[in-house]
């Protein structure tokens, strides 16, 4: 099982610049997104477990994935973000990035949740 850390960040967001309420940019719903996560994982993907913080300016996780013949754990886990934000949902239009800076929560480490 391999941690990979994305932040998903909406439209707009950066720090000193919190999105406006609405239209999809507003504030993360956790449970939503978590649900979401859970609903795009596919079984050949092997998600585990997600840990999760959101802020004024998106949201980290935390996705421990396995990795599985022809496909890492980042490259699964990058696949699950991508379709989440893809679907029709209050994080459609919304920013995948990866990496050791976080432009949703600067110098947040994310919580684990189950």
């Amino acid at each position: 099982m391999e941690l990979t850390l994305v932040s998903l960040v909406p439209p707009g967001s950066g720090p000193g610049n919190v999105p406006e309420t609405g239209s999809g940019s507003g504030p993360a719903d956790d449970g939503r997104l978590l649900r979401l996560l859970w609903g795009a994982a596919r079984p050949g993907e092997r998600l585990e477990h997600i840990s999760m913080r959101s802020g004024p300016h998106g949201v980290d996780l935390g996705l421990f994935t396995v990795a599985t013949p022809g496909t890492s754990a980042a490259e699964a886990a990058l696949a699950i973000c991508r379709r989440v934000l893809a679907l029709p949902s209050p994080f459609h239009g919304w920013h995948l990035t990866t990496g050791s800076t976080s432009p949703a929560r600067p110098g947040a480490i994310p919580a684990t949740t189950t």
